[in-house]
Order: structure tokens, then sequence, then C-alpha cells
């Protein structure tokens, strides 16, 4: 007589078969997905973007010691909301460093509002450093009809300046006045990290109340994942999970850079040389774009 399979182990056949679907999907997406694991470095390999500084990935897991206080000349944050320090912790993302603002009403800290990249890579290019690049974490408060109040915290990409001497400094002006003070920045590559790795960050939201991931677009959530499902997504391919593919297009050539230089602004003038925008703008031409009269004008030492 044939055994009678009892509820517990069609159950039990049931989570198997799924799992093992699973685990087929998941190397389905390797093999097949345009972001997997053969297109991310999984260890920080040292290049040389197009202005020949050092581009690698920074703030991976293990890079930083639980002793340590200070990373790129900022304060490691070991005090974050509960939510977000578990998230963070979780995906891997790193360390969370607290960036001082620079002063508006001079020159390092006048770039121009929605070009942080542009901002930070021109100072590094014309005074020296590298332009950090990563997440910038805006938390909001609401609070509901019931007077139950959550939190959500909103992933942005952003880009900091890392100045000669060490320190980083967040050089664009939002115009929120004297309350903007630092930003909650997480690491992620020095310099033309996108260009070079053709990788970007994924901008991404998180809320207190909820156990889901928002991804986003342009900031308006276009997907939802629950966070325990990207846990095991990651835990199975060892993806970093939101590092994406870029598409660089037209914005790899040497006439892109060259009208974004020329399109660079800064509204202050410097608070030790007084110069101002215009004559950091002409030196970086000079130097990475020159023409046959600047190679005949002789070097300004300043």
């Amino acid at each position: 007589m044939k055994k009678k399979i009892t509820k517990k182990e069609r159950r039990n056949i049931k989570n198997k078969k799924r799992e093992l679907r699973r685990r087929k999907q998941v190397q389905h997406n390797q093999e097949n997905s345009k972001v997997s694991s053969n297109n991310i470095p999984k260890y920080s390999p040292i290049k040389f973007d197009r202005f020949r500084r050092v581009c690698s990935l920074v703030n991976r897991e293990g890079d930083v010691l639980p002793t340590d206080t200070e990373m790129f000349g900022c304060e490691i944050v070991r005090d974050l909301p509960n939510y977000i320090r578990d998230f963070v912790k979780q995906m891997g993302l790193g360390q969370v460093i607290r960036v001082p603002v620079s002063n508006h009403d001079y020159l390092t800290g006048s770039g121009k509002k929605g070009r942080c990249d542009m901002n930070s890579n021109m100072l590094s290019l014309s005074i020296g450093g590298n332009r950090l690049y990563g997440y910038n974490l805006h938390q909001t408060k609401k609070t509901s009809s019931s007077g139950k109040t959550s939190y959500s915290t909103w992933f942005h990409h952003h880009s900091v300046w890392n100045t000669p001497e060490g320190k980083t400094r967040c050089v664009t002006d939002y115009e929120r006045g004297e309350s903007d003070t630092e930003r909650l920045f997480i690491p992620v590559g020095l310099n033309l990290i996108e260009e070079t790795f053709s990788v970007g960050v994924i901008q991404l939201g998180i809320n207190s109340s909820h156990n889901y991931v928002d991804y986003m677009k342009k900031g308006i959530p276009i997907s939802r994942r629950k966070i325990k499902d990207v846990v095991r997504y990651r835990k199975d391919t060892g993806d970093n999970v939101f590092l994406g593919n870029t598409i660089l297009g037209n914005t790899g050539t040497d006439l892109y850079w060259k009208e974004e230089i020329e399109n660079s602004y800064f509204s202050k003038v410097s608070s030790t040389t007084g110069r101002s925008w215009d004559y950091f703008k002409n030196k970086i031409l000079n130097t990475y774009f020159p023409t046959s009269l600047t190679l005949k004008t002789p070097k300004i030492v300043i």
C-alpha cells in the first residue's frame, strides 16, 4: 500500500521545489543580467581616469576597522537611527560619514545647485584633491492623522570634494540658508568611477515603519522589494545590489568634458586669492585641452 503523505511532508516538498526554482533563477540572472558580479569588481582595483587621477571603489566591507573614528577626514557616524543602521549594514554599504558644508560666501562653497558631480570634479582638477562619489542620506518625518510618526530616508547620489589636505566638504550651494551645515554621506568611489568602471549608485528609499526598499529614478519610486528578499539575493550572489551599470553615451568624450568645463560655475570668489571661477576654469582648460595659443603661453605660477 502506498504511504499517505502528510500535510507537513507535502508542505516541505513544495518549499524545497520553490527554493530550487529560486536558486535556478538566481543562477540565470547571474549569467544573463547586465548588472552581474562579472561587471562589478568584488575587490577595489586602482585605475586612473581620463584626467589621470586615481580612480577606485572605496568604503567596502572590511575597509574600515570598528575602532576607526574618521574616514576621508570626516567623523564616522555611529549613532544612526536603528532602521538606517541595520539597513546599511545588511546591504554592505559601508560606513556613513558626516560631511561639513563649505561656506557659501566663498568660491569652494558656491557650486551650482544640482551640479554636485561637476562642482566636486572642477575643484579637484583646479585646486587638487579628489571628487568623492556616493550616497547622500536625507531623512524626512511624517505624522499620520492618528498621531503615529514615521521616518523615511532617501539615498540620493551625491558628490563631494576631498581636499588636497584630506578633508571632505560639500561644495554645492543648495540655497537652504544657515541651517545647511552638514551631509550624511556614504562614500562609494573616487573620481570618475562611472566612466572608468561603468557603474553608478542606484537611488533608493526606506521607511522606519516598513520592511521594504523603494528603487528610485529621478526621485520617483519605480519598484519595491522586501528588504529580506534583497538581503537573500545579495547573500546568494555576492553582488552589490545598489551598484548598477551606467550608459555613458556622449558623456565619455573629450568634447563633452570640454563643454562641461566651459559651462561650470561657482558664484563667489576665492577667499584666499580673490579670484573668480573664470581664472580656475581657464587653468583646467589650458591643462587638459590646450590650444595652439595656450601652448605658447608661459605657465602661470600661483
